[in-house]
């Protein structure tokens, strides 16, 4: 997530106005933004996604997957 997170706090300091020369912490550029870290935010969606899944029909085929395990691998 490295790169990623800085692509995202470039694109947040591009938005409230900073410029990387200013010094400005990225946690102060986030609370103008109102965003959380990227991180916490794939987070929060996967835990969304997840619930989702726990709702369907047990015979649905994304559920089914969501359970299986692949024959051969270690569980982790």
């Amino acid at each position: 997530m490295g790169r990623l997170e800085v692509t995202h706090s470039n694109c947040l300091r591009r938005i409230v106005g900073v410029k990387l020369k200013g010094r400005h912490r990225l946690e102060t550029t986030r609370e103008q933004c109102g965003m959380s870290s990227l991180e916490l935010m794939v987070c929060r969606r996967t835990l969304l996604w997840m619930g989702h899944i726990l709702r369907m029909d047990e015979d649905r085929l994304q559920q089914q997957l969501f359970y299986c395990s692949l024959v051969g691998m270690a569980a982790p």
